[in-house]
């Protein structure tokens, strides 16, 4: 029996866990970083934002890890390590679709909305290959001195009141760490606890959706295809394949992210209590079956093919969880293990990023006045009010999603809690600990409450258009609301 001490344990590298073990290294503490898994590997969530990139700045300066801050921004990532596979993302841009229909617009982008994130495909966020960035992050803390117990299965956990030991077993070694704190940035959150205390999934939250999806080569650019349509695209103000790319129709929506290596991460999203889950389908038939309902979206894929993983097409059941418990008195999760909504609009990255960065000044705080208990409550409240913001703001457009108009509506309150934070976090220089997505800002819920109530009530699409952007008027520092009206919005978030 080998035993260890250490002061962290972190379980789970992922992206999350391993920039968490990284920060703690960079602090002077002891870490362990345990995983069952294996690098690289397959994963999804690849997509930042503005808001993600910021944060991301912010810790590489507050933690002295100046290797991360060049994977902020597209060029200069391409300058630093064009070995890791990425690709642009210079906004967010969606299209609506009409079942067994090609897609429609005209000269007033009628079924398209295109949102700019940044200035120029420099400045550019980007979509992360996950296999390579969570390996390179992996790799950066086994460099600082992180040590990784990978291949790894944690079989019992014991509390004390001075601390957590872990049994472990690795190659057929069972192992004993003691620790003084454990992280879990585990994917399903259950890792060592009782299913009692674990994570929910019937689909308490307002969103309630699932997944099919693969990376695939071979999938035509879809301005190639609205050319083919005898459609313009000289009037976007980015080009639209460089970005997260959402084909939209009721009910559900497509992503797609480009890699500067000719794949692209592609997956439907489809509201599971209209669209249940077929175990008489699989994947691979249930993906084809809804390409044959999107013609145009079906002329963009045929001639691809899965590259990754190497399974083949992958499905989920509803992919919404919240963990019952967030902390307790030696221990703490990260959103990937605490709770999650849907993948629109980007959250994950960003949320994660935010919640590193609150809970590494939480530990650095215990040696302060205020409890570990009570520090470790205000985590809790915070990750929790924001997986509600997140779960609030996704769910509004799926609601919406019967006609393009109301859709753009319901996505609005979004982009401006987003951008006002963009905004809020360059005035506060990092100076604070500001709410993921703004949720703390006063008045805007109720702002948001106002514009579910006109969701809920106008059916006519300039009514509906005027309300929203009276409602949110007082949160568009960057005029949003008035260019969104015409589809292209040409806004570049704070650089």
């Amino acid at each position: 029996m080998k035993k260890h001490d250490v002061d962290v344990c972190v379980i789970g590298s992922g992206f999350a866990g391993s920039l968490m073990a990284m920060v703690l290294r960079s602090e002077g503490r002891s870490v362990t970083l345990i995983d069952k898994g294996h690098h690289p590997r397959f994963a999804i969530g690849e997509s930042s934002t503005p808001l993600a990139n910021f944060k991301l700045r912010e810790i590489a300066d507050r933690y002295d890890l100046p290797q991360l801050k060049p994977l902020t921004r597209y060029g200069d990532w391409m300058k630093t390590r064009p070995e890791l596979m990425r690709g642009p993302k210079r906004g967010f841009s969606y299209f609506y679709h009409e079942t067994g229909k090609p897609f429609v617009t005209d000269a007033d982008h009628r079924n398209q909305l295109l949102v700019t994130a940044n200035s120029s495909i420099e400045k550019a966020d980007l979509h992360w290959l996950r296999e390579d960035m969570d390996a390179f992050l992996v790799d950066e803390a086994k460099r600082m001195g992180v040590k990784f117990l990978d291949g790894t299965t944690l079989e019992a956990m014991i509390e004390r009141d001075d601390g957590i030991e872990l049994s472990l077993s690795r190659d057929d070694v069972q192992q004993s760490i003691c620790t003084r704190f454990v992280v879990i940035a585990s994917g399903n959150g259950q890792v060592w606890q009782p299913a009692t205390d674990g994570c929910s999934q019937a689909c308490e939250t307002a969103t309630c959706s699932r997944a099919i999806y693969a990376h695939f080569a071979g999938v035509r650019p879809w301005a190639d295809v609205m050319r083919e349509l005898s459609y313009s695209v000289n009037d976007h103000p980015f080009a639209c394949d460089q970005s997260a790319l959402h084909h939209v129709f009721d009910g559900g929506w497509m992503w797609q992210l480009r890699f500067d290596d000719d794949t692209t991460s592609a997956g439907f999203m489809l509201d599971a209590r209209r669209y249940a889950y077929d175990d008489s389908m699989t994947p691979e038939d249930e993906w084809n079956r809804w390409l044959e309902k999107f013609p145009s979206i079906k002329r963009q894929f045929a001639d691809s093919f899965v590259v990754r993983p190497v399974a083949g097409v992958q499905r989920s059941r509803p992919l919404q969880k919240r963990s019952r418990e967030i902390i307790r008195n030696r221990w703490a999760k990260l959103p990937t293990a605490a709770g999650f909504s849907d993948p629109l609009f980007s959250t994950g990255i960003g949320h994660s990023l935010f919640a590193v960065d609150r809970l590494a000044m939480t530990l650095r705080q215990w040696d302060g006045d205020v409890s570990r208990k009570e520090l470790l409550k205000r985590y809790e409240a915070s990750i929790n009010d924001e997986i509600d913001w997140i779960d609030r703001l996704v769910s509004m457009p799926y609601r919406a999603s019967e006609s393009f108009q109301r859709y753009v509506s319901a996505t609005m309150p979004y982009f401006a809690a987003a951008t006002w934070g963009e905004q809020d976090d360059m005035e506060k220089n990092g100076n604070q600990q500001p709410g993921f997505l703004s949720c703390e800002v006063a008045g805007l819920s109720d702002a948001v409450a106002d514009v579910e109530r006109t969701l809920a009530h106008f059916s006519d699409k300039t009514s509906l258009a005027d309300e929203v952007s009276k409602s949110l008027q007082r949160f568009d520092r960057v005029g949003l609301l008035s260019e969104a009206t015409t589809g292209m919005v040409r806004y570049s978030a704070a650089e």
